[in-house]
């Protein structure tokens, strides 16, 4: 006798920890170790959750973000690597090396990104790859391509959505950002007018256990609303957007990342 599927209905509410345990997303406690500082040089591994509207259909991990944080004497270095597999086999990969400020935003200075395609589909044709390399002088932002470069005057404070996932977790839960900032979303799409509200500590479910994360809500035009869920040692667990969640996986002993 064929196995029942369980009854699917519509979400209906944002994507929250206690949401996405309901409907399938969390399914074991966040990892959190004692020896965290979000000052610290480390790495950060995000699985890539999308719930596609129903409590049990469609929804699947669909890839992983990764940044690597090197701090400087005058700034910091991230090296950051998103793969995601779209239909087909298709995957989409992006590399990027950013140099950027230790400021409240960690605002970019400077970065390379490839974009690229592979996948079956591609069997006998060319490359699909893209390569960015961009900066920001005074308050010009340069990025060039193909060999031409575009330019584009910024109006205030500036930062990165892969930029934010470090920033957030340096920053005090009672203090405020700056009221307005932009975004360069993919290190290659400007995005203006956002902001970023500090949310008092709430009590979660998060798989099997009950849980009580800091939040940091962001607003502004031309992206879906962004929520930042950290712990008390200020470690980013999760970030919603729209229907797309990265989920912080356990970090590995520094042993095992040498040997793989």
């Amino acid at each position: 006798m064929a196995k029942k599927r369980p009854t699917s209905s519509p979400v209906k509410n944002p994507l929250t920890p206690t949401v996405m345990t309901r409907i399938g997303g969390l399914r074991a406690g966040p990892s959190s170790p004692g020896d965290f500082s979000p000052d610290a040089d480390g790495t950060a591994t995000f699985r890539i959750w999308t719930c596609y509207g129903h409590s049990h259909r469609s929804n699947a991990e669909m890839g992983e973000l990764r940044i690597e944080r090197t701090r400087r004497q005058t700034g910091q270095r991230l090296v950051i690597r998103q793969t995601l597999r779209n239909s087909g086999g298709k995957v989409h990969t992006i590399r990027a090396t950013v140099s950027c400020g230790l400021d409240l935003l960690a605002r970019p200075v400077s970065w390379t990104l490839t974009s690229e395609f592979s996948g079956e589909h591609m069997t006998g044709r060319g490359s699909l790859q893209v390569t960015h390399a961009g900066g920001i002088e005074g308050n010009t932002w340069r990025d060039t391509v193909g060999g031409t470069t575009f330019e584009r005057k910024l109006a205030g404070p500036l930062t990165a959505d892969w930029c934010l996932f470090e920033a957030v977790q340096r920053m005090d839960f009672r203090a405020r950002p700056p009221e307005t900032f932009d975004v360069l979303e993919g290190l290659s799409v400007l995005k203006t007018a956002h902001r970023l509200d500090y949310r008092p500590k709430e009590a979660v479910t998060w798989g099997p256990e009950k849980i009580a994360l800091h939040r940091f809500a962001q607003t502004g035009r031309g992206v879906y609303p962004y929520e930042y869920w950290l712990d008390d040692r200020h470690r980013l667990l999760l970030v919603t957007t729209g229907p797309r969640t990265y989920i912080r996986r356990p970090e590995r002993p520094k042993a095992e990342e040498h040997t793989t």
